[in-house]
């Protein structure tokens, strides 16, 4: 349940904002990075590193928003932005 004083938006919507606690749901590898986020790697090497490097910035921007407290949340296999995590 979230407080009175709980949000609830995307990660692009969060950036510039900053809270006390954070959680990033559904942090599985089907759904970061987006599916059709990046270019697919036989179309354009370059431009596939590039928008894979900016949905990991995404995910770094969302998660530094916490003062105090992060969570991440997934199903299955986490995202590869999210490695050593466990």
């Amino acid at each position: 349940m979230i407080g009175s004083g709980g949000h609830v938006m995307t990660m692009h919507r969060i950036k510039g904002l900053e809270y006390r606690a954070v959680a990033i749901i559904g942090g599985g590898a089907d759904h970061v990075p987006q599916p059709g986020a990046a270019t697919p790697v036989s179309e354009e090497r370059l431009q596939h590193s590039r928008d894979l490097q900016r949905e990991r910035s995404l995910v770094f921007v969302a998660a530094t928003r916490a003062r105090e407290q992060l969570a991440i949340t997934w199903s299955g296999t986490h995202s590869p932005f999210l490695k050593g995590s466990h």
